[in-house]
């Protein structure tokens, strides 16, 4: 297959995919509304989730935004109880967001949500449809492994330096 071709066919999937991601993010927006949560909220949540402790300056890279914006934004998600702020045992300098176990259940309950939503659209499918659809995202999660793979090997010290911070 030609490069061309194949970039068509990524190009068709791609926007195939489009208006089912944008459905969903539309529902997962409306979950984070029920739950008060704002987008940049969310994210938080969801950056503590995956990496455990954080440092706040690291909080704020993720984020996109100053060190005391972040500041404001843990702030008022401490005032709901669903993060807080820790000193590191070693360096009472540094100070790591959590997420707190209130935290962690309103992430449960979000994803709980949005889980049901999937299940109801794959349920709509026939048994042949619901392999079909298995195969392939097995398939694409394999691509996005040796995608990622690629990536840390290529850029070590970016890897490296998330190892440390998980830590």
């Amino acid at each position: 297959m030609s490069p061309e071709a194949a970039g068509s066919l990524a190009g068709q999937i791609v926007s195939e995919l489009g208006p089912f991601m944008a459905h969903q993010r539309h529902k997962w927006a409306a979950q984070c509304q029920a739950y008060g949560l704002s987008m940049t909220h969310f994210q938080v949540l969801a950056v503590l989730d995956a990496d455990g402790p954080t440092p706040m300056s690291h909080l704020a890279d993720q984020l996109g935004v100053g060190d005391s914006n972040v500041t404001g934004i843990v702030g008022r998600l401490e005032e709901r109880g669903v993060v807080q702020r820790v000193h590191d045992a070693t360096d009472r300098r540094m100070v790591r967001a959590q997420l707190t176990p209130a935290g962690v259940d309103m992430l449960k309950r979000v994803e709980d949500t949005r889980l049901g939503h999937m299940r109801q659209l794959v349920e709509a499918l026939t048994r042949d449809e619901q392999r079909t659809v298995l195969a392939a995202l097995q398939t694409l999660s394999a691509a996005h492994e040796r995608v990622h793979a690629a990536h840390d090997h290529d850029h070590p010290a970016v890897s490296r330096t998330e190892e440390l911070l998980k830590a």
